[in-house]
């Protein structure tokens, strides 16, 4: 095994310096994706933004720390160092880690060669005062509840809250999952995957992401904004069942009197029967 060299890898300090000396409007922000009921493992998202007003980041990073495991920094301080983590991974899915550099922060490498032989994790001690435990559960519990309505241990599970951490369409969504499967090489059975295997996956799922947003900014910048142009039942909200009439209309005498919109119902579609008779009846995008 290659010898760990420090000098090869970059503080995630040193990336922030460079992303806020070359975007000074920019921002980034975090949040929990995942924590685990008793609160010792917990994942992270991190967002980049240009400008402190975008609504859509250039990079995302994911990362995923436990209490205890991958160096001293985890025996106390796991979720900050999960946080600085998912940062120096989204400053690294962008631009910010270095031409020379290794794509690991030196926070990430620590904790996988200096991590001690063997490191216990000491369990909260009982403590004859009951009602001193008793609140200490509660708080766990509301803790895990507020992050998550329904704490999981089954790894399907905790992947697809993960995921919609994205806040992508889950066609979309599903989409990404099948092509970073194909190039994960992991068994079809998750509740088999280690913890390295998700993060695996998931850095996968991150760069199928980030590609189709980098082949979006290209096309906007060689023919301008990519708009989306579904149309959407303004009432039902469905959009398989949306029929364009207006041509039909102008063009066979017997259709003159049909909407020019409609949310198909008839036979075996399954619209909501919604009609428009004019343009100005429908959505303006849709025009």
């Amino acid at each position: 095994m290659a010898k760990y060299n420090k000098d090869n890898y970059e503080m995630v300090e040193d990336r922030l310096k460079k992303f806020w000396k070359d975007n000074s409007d920019g921002r980034i922000s975090t949040e929990i994706l995942h924590i685990t009921q008793d609160g010792t493992c917990v994942t992270i998202k991190a967002e980049v933004f240009k400008q402190e007003e975008d609504a859509r980041p250039v990079a995302t990073g994911i990362a995923q720390e436990t209490k205890g495991q991958g160096g001293f920094a985890n025996a106390d301080a796991w979720m900050e160092n999960c946080e600085t983590s998912a940062i120096g991974r989204a400053l690294a899915n962008w631009k910010y880690q270095g031409s020379n550099k290794a794509r690991p922060s030196k926070e990430e490498m620590s904790k996988v060669v200096n991590k001690p032989a063997d490191v216990k994790v000491e369990k909260p001690k009982m403590t004859s005062d009951k009602e001193d435990l008793k609140s200490l559960e509660k708080a766990k519990k509301d803790f895990a509840e507020s992050i998550t309505e329904k704490p999981s241990t089954n790894k399907a599970d905790q992947m697809n809250m993960l995921i919609d951490g994205f806040e992508l369409d889950k066609s979309v969504a599903q989409h990404y999952k099948r092509e970073a499967f194909k190039k994960s090489g992991l068994s079809k059975d998750v509740e088999s995957w280690t913890n390295d295997d998700m993060s695996a996956f998931l850095d996968l799922f991150e760069k199928e992401v980030e590609a189709d947003k980098t082949d979006t900014d290209m096309i906007e910048d060689v023919f301008g904004e990519v708009k989306d142009l579904t149309r959407n039942c303004p009432e039902c909200n469905k959009s398989e069942y949306i029929e364009d009439n207006r041509e039909k209309k102008q063009t066979d005498p017997k259709f003159a009197n049909i909407p020019s919109w409609t949310c198909s119902n008839y036979k075996e579609k399954d619209g909501c029967g919604w009609k428009a008779w004019g343009d100005t009846d429908c959505p303006k995008e849709w025009l």
